[in-house]
Parts: structure tokens; C-alpha cells; sequence
């Protein structure tokens, strides 16, 4: 149980860390670049557009989605000790 608290608890803080303490190295890195992408997109619109337009607030959706997954993936794929 510790495991996979600790799993969720890293890809809370950031998404794809919860993978990698798994050993799940594609996945790790594949949360870790899917976050980067929409994270880089939402500020450069947002430096574009001087605030929060509807693009910008739809890739918070996403990024908020993609966190809850990851925590969600590391969870259930920790392997108990």
C-alpha cells in the first residue's frame, strides 16, 4: 500500500514521476512531455493573448486531466512490495 501512495503522491507533485519511480520509463516520459507541451502551449497563449482566453482555459482542462491520469496510472500500476 505504501508503494503505490508514494507512486501517486510523485505524479501528484509532478505528473510522469509516480510512472518512473515504477520503473515505467516510456510512460514516465510520456506524461512528463504531454505536460511540458500543453503547459508551454497554454502560457505562450496566454502571453499572446494578455490573458486567460477560452484556448488557454481549454488546455488547463487538459492539463488538469492529464495530472489526474497519471496520479490515477501510477497508483494502480505500483507493484506492492
Amino acid at each position: 500500500m505504501r508503494q503505490e501512495i508514494l507512486a501517486a503522491a510523485l505524479s501528484a507533485i509532478l505528473p510522469g514521476v509516480g510512472q518512473l519511480y515504477n520503473h515505467h520509463w516510456v510512460k514516465g516520459v510520456g506524461f512528463l512531455t504531454a505536460v511540458l507541451i500543453v503547459s508551454a502551449m497554454m502560457r505562450r497563449g496566454m502571453l499572446l493573448a494578455g490573458s486567460m482566453s477560452g484556448m488557454a482555459w481549454l488546455l488547463l482542462i487538459v492539463l488538469f486531466g492529464v495530472a489526474i491520469w497519471s496520479v490515477a496510472d501510477a497508483y494502480r500500476s505500483a507493484k506492492p512490495a
